[in-house]
């Protein structure tokens, strides 16, 4: 047994990583534990106490988070705080409830910012962008502005097979995620008018590109079809995602599909669908991306943040025939956001055939996870709580009715280290995003136990 002192009861309402974030801070108030000494790994630490990897990681973050430790790369974690100023009165509860924390570290995201670092395939992307480096002629001149050639090709392919685009490597603009490619977009569309379309509450951040190249917006409602289209609408420009809104994970059928499109042709309109994750889809096929019906009308966006690495910024846009001139005329004068090194690296990935087996993987994980998350609500929240799973986002959405406002709930988990996704409320009904990407399958429940309690 590594330090009696760590010992944890099984029997305790407290949660794992609550047992173990005190004890160590109680270790530190009684110097069992001084400036300097090295804490277990936590493989073996895991080991000792028979409990999670995910555990000790949760705790050990959060002593990191507050200064009581450190990490140091490749050494271990060590003991930072001075055991003078350190006394019994100082260990508390991370979750307690009289205590305001502003800021508070982080110990489960239900946002949708990152992934599980436990599924990342980094000891091949790594090898990648290691090769890529050794490409020294290349790696020391700016890259092509539209997007290396060697990655532009790879995504043909991935493309066509995976979202059944049609697609050529001359129509594939690569930038550092939809924003950046949306601010190329509106630079090349404007003969289509300075006002565009969008699904009231789809996705804010695109909606600020918009504003910022001085747009205005059309707020279209929607139902679980999808978004209501009529000759009240006049803009010339339609943003969508036709793999799943975020108010209802059903993808666009293909009778609304052929509406969107024969409106577009009635209206001499371009539609731009950004399909996130529409390849992550995982209780059904993924439905084909619109693109592949209207290649001519259609401006695709796609991405890799919950594929490959949120902090690799590469994403990619198909434009239609009639936009390419336009781009071919200014499309020098853009300088290029994404990484000529990443972009590199991901063609070898793609050609390697590592995306496809990522994808294959993630599609199970999720569904797991999406199953879990779902269960373990059921379980805790039981009938208070209605729950719908929407597919594309990575989430799991809550729906509750409470007389707390909408910001004290979002406070209370805020303040228990609980980061909530997208919350929003109408006619008095309180609705949470939860998302399962950036949580261990082992510590969901964990999380959901923490949000329940924060809540009470």
């Amino acid at each position: 047994m590594i330090y009696d002192f760590l010992e944890i009861d099984r029997e305790s309402s407290n949660l794992l990583y609550e047992q173990l974030y005190e004890k160590i801070i109680k270790a530190i108030s009684e110097k069992e534990l001084v400036k300097g000494d090295k804490l277990p790994s936590l493989r073996h630490l895991s080991e000792s106490l028979n409990i999670s990897r995910t555990t000790v990681q949760t705790a050990y973050d959060q002593l990191c988070a507050e200064g009581y430790i450190n990490n140091a790369p490749k050494k271990g974690y060590f003991i930072e705080a001075d055991t003078q100023i350190i006394s019994a009165e100082t260990v508390h509860n991370p979750t307690q409830k009289n205590t305001v924390i502003e800021n508070a570290p982080v110990v489960f995201d239900f946002s949708s910012s990152g992934i599980d670092p436990n599924y990342i395939d980094m000891k091949y992307w790594r090898r990648c962008v290691s090769e890529i480096l050794t490409r020294q002629n290349e790696v020391s001149s700016y890259g092509d502005p539209q997007g290396e050639l060697e990655l532009r090709k790879a995504l043909c392919s991935y493309s066509k097979n995976v979202r059944g685009t049609n697609i050529s490597p001359n129509r594939i603009i690569i930038g550092a995620g939809t924003q950046a490619l949306l601010s190329v977009l509106l630079g090349i569309c404007t003969e289509y008018g300075k006002d565009a379309a969008i699904e009231k509450g789809f996705f804010p951040q695109g909606e600020q590109i918009f504003k910022d190249h001085s747009f205005s917006m059309t707020a279209l409602k929607a139902d679980k079809n999808g978004i209501i289209l009529d000759d009240t609408v006049k803009s010339r420009i339609l943003f969508i995602n036709s793999s799943g809104s975020i108010r209802g994970s059903a993808p666009l059928s293909i009778n609304k599909r052929s509406e969107i499109i024969a409106w577009a042709n009635s209206h001499d309109a371009i539609i731009i669908e950004d399909d996130y994750n529409g390849e992550l889809r995982y209780t059904s096929k993924p439905i084909p991306a619109l693109q592949g019906l209207c290649s001519d009308r259609v401006v695709y966006i796609g991405s890799f943040s919950k594929l490959l690495l949120p902090s690799v910024r590469i994403g990619y846009m198909i434009i239609p025939d009639i936009l390419t001139d336009r781009y071919n005329q200014c499309g020098n004068y853009y300088n290029q956001t994404s990484s000529k090194i990443e972009q590199l690296a991901l063609a070898e990935y793609i050609n390697a055939g590592r995306l496809y087996k990522q994808l294959r993987k993630l599609r199970k994980i999720y569904a797991q996870k999406s199953d879990i998350l779902s269960s373990s609500i059921k379980t805790h929240f039981g009938q208070s709580v209605m729950i719908d799973i929407i597919e594309t986002a990575l989430c799991v959405r809550i729906k509750l009715r409470s007389d707390k406002s909408l910001d004290w709930h979002i406070g209370q988990a805020l303040q228990n280290g609980i980061k909530l996704g997208k919350c929003r409320e109408k006619n008095g009904v309180k609705y949470f995003y939860l998302s399962f990407s950036g949580i261990s399958a082992e510590n969901i429940d964990n999380a959901v136990i923490a949000l329940k309690k924060a809540w009470q």
